[in-house]
């Protein structure tokens, strides 16, 4: 139970577990894929800022060539216009701190404002560059990059704005150059287009990444899942199958079942022990094949059913003997409704019907030995009276009327007899056992009956075992029983006949067994089944209670008898005595 709970809890647990791998895994995949597009970001940023200090260090070269050769009025903005051409640039401008453009790769732009919303005073010639991204007049996405413009590293503006080349005046006197004097700033806009492009690629291959790193990852997590799942299914399939194969090995039902053709499929050792042979061997013969029974009549009932309830019947042993038996028989179906073939239940009723006759003896036996007993005690005073009175009689006449008197006393002591007969069926079947030697026992009941033995002309053969242990018996009322049983087989067989008895130690049952074999008439069945029952006699004489004396004596010893009997050659007693009981 404990073991089906746990599995189940594990099946629960398993896809939650799952989903917290995935996401964990996701997460830092996530989390790298990130930092790698922040980096990627970063890299570009600064080839932008690098690619701006080029240009700004060609312009502020060129201007400071131009000043050194004296060029002309318009150098500057030739310059500007020449350096703009660049690909990747989208503008490039100088403004004063007010913004006001002072040279444009645009040029009709100079004398405007770059950037009217803002105010340049805090960038001062020391300044490094920096950079944002902005849209352009156009609506184009730019990378703006500016710093302060200074063509002579610590020399004031008004020298690179001085004389031009060419034109003999002052850079005070060259239009919008005079606003310049004091702070210049320089701007280039580079396009944004490739650094989109460029993060967009990273995004993709970042989310290609990160979707495949998840992909394989939660799959080797749902492979090991998988494995180890598989792993604990086979394990628990074989110990569920090693759990069924004992609990049909050990069933004391016969199981056999058979495929969807009638072959024999599986079948366990009580139903194997019917028909006499090994499980083993009987592996896919055909049901019809085994016999002791209408295997083809019990399926044909069951064409119209799931299920044929248990029926008695007899079944057909090896040697030709019919032993009675419950079957039930079932189809087995599978869970989408295939037909898979059918099993069958049997029950060897032999032993339930030997117990259920036993305790109907033993009711009957009860019932009888209530009676007896109080008619015995009130037989028995009287009884003694009547041969007093017979004794007396004998002495005081003569002739016929003595014999007479001396038929009443023999009478009289017959009925006695039957009393005191009466009264040992009737005491109760209590014994004080101790440990005894059981040979010993024997021999003392042979010397009893030697005279009855001898008068016949029986031969005893009495076979001893020296290592049999003390037996835990009543010695002198299994002394009584031994003596019935001798007297029993000695009237049953003529002169020249022959007594066996063997004592041997059947340690598989923990018992002793005592065999008593003549070589009598023997007995057919329906004498067999009643030779227990109380004033059930064969004889002409007899009164039918020794054996069932026997047979309560046995009981009181917490013992088992057996008999086997044949027509013609004789008859066996069998005593279980065992090794174990209550020790007076």
């Amino acid at each position: 139970m404990n073991t089906f709970s746990g599995t189940t809890k594990r099946t629960r647990t398993a896809p939650w577990l799952m989903a917290g791998l995935v996401l964990i895994l996701g997460l830092a995949v996530g989390f790298f894929a990130v930092r790698n597009v922040q980096r990627t970001k970063s890299h570009m940023l600064a080839n932008y800022l690098d690619h701006a200090d080029a240009l700004f260090w060609a312009l502020e070269a060129g201007t400071r060539i131009g000043m050194g050769m004296h060029g002309g009025p318009g150098y500057f903005q030739s310059l500007v216009e020449e350096t703009a051409r660049q690909h990747g640039i989208v503008y490039l401008a100088v403004t004063d701190e007010q913004g006001k453009i002072l040279a444009h790769s645009d040029a009709s732009r100079i004398g405007s404002s770059l950037h009217s919303s803002e105010s340049l005073s805090g960038i001062s010639p020391g300044d490094l560059r920096r950079g944002h991204f902005r849209q352009d007049a156009e609506g184009t996405r730019v990378f703006e990059a500016y710093k302060s413009f200074s063509p002579l590293p610590g020399m004031p503006h008004s020298m690179w704005c001085g004389p031009m080349a060419g034109d003999g005046r002052s850079g005070a006197g060259h239009p919008h150059m005079e606003n310049a004097r004091d702070h210049a700033v320089i701007f280039v806009g580079l396009d944004a287009g490739p650094l989109d492009e460029a993060m967009a690629d990273e995004l993709r291959t970042s989310a290609i990444i990160a979707l495949l790193t998840v992909f394989f990852g939660a799959g080797g997590f749902m492979a090991l899942f998988w494995a180890e799942r598989s792993r604990h299914s086979r394990r628990l399939l074989k110990d569920t199958q090693a759990f069924a194969s004992e609990v049909v090995t050990c069933l004391p039902l016969g199981l056999l079942t058979t495929d969807r053709e009638g072959r024999v499929a599986l079948v366990n050792s009580a139903a194997a022990a019917l028909f006499g042979r090994q499980a083993e061997g009987m592996d896919g013969e055909m049901l019809t094949s085994l016999g002791g029974l209408d295997w083809e009549g019990v399926v044909s009932e069951l064409a119209g059913r799931d299920s044929v309830l248990e029926r008695d019947t007899g079944f057909e042993v090896p040697g030709g003997r019919s032993v009675p038996v419950s079957v039930a028989a079932s189809r087995i179906v599978s869970s989408d409704g295939r037909f898979l073939g059918h099993l069958f239940l049997l029950r060897d009723l032999g032993e339930l019907r030997r117990l259920q006759e036993q305790v109907r003896r033993n009711e009957r036996l009860s019932a009888l030995g209530n009676l007896a007993a109080g008619v015995a005690h009130e037989i028995r005073n009287p009884l003694s009276s009547i041969k007093g009175f017979a004794t007396y009689l004998a002495g005081k006449v003569q002739g016929q009327d003595r014999e007479a008197a001396r038929a009443m006393v023999q009478e009289t002591d017959r009925l006695n007899r039957v009393v005191s007969e009466l009264l040992e069926f009737a005491r109760p079947g209590e014994a004080t056992l101790r440990d005894r030697d059981l040979e010993e026992v024997v021999e003392r009941a042979l010397r009893l009956v030697r005279a009855d033995i001898e008068a016949k002309g029986v031969t005893v053969d009495f076979v001893r075992d020296a290592s049999l242990p003390p037996v835990p018996i009543d010695a002198e009322r299994l002394t009584q029983a031994l003596l019935n049983l001798f007297l029993n087989a000695v009237q049953a067989m003529e002169p020249g006949g022959e007594l066996r008895i063997a004592s041997t130690l059947d340690a598989e049952a923990g018992a002793v067994a005592l065999r008593i074999e003549d070589t009598g008439s023997g007995m057919p069945p329906d004498v067999l089944k009643e030779i227990f029952n109380p004033y059930f006699t064969t004889k002409g004489t007899g009164t039918g209670l020794g054996l069932a004396v026997v047979h309560r004596i046995v009981e009181a010893h917490g013992a088992d008898i057996k008999v086997e009997s044949t027509v013609g050659r004789g008859s066996a007693f069998t005593i279980l005595l065992p090794l174990t009981g209550r020790s007076a």
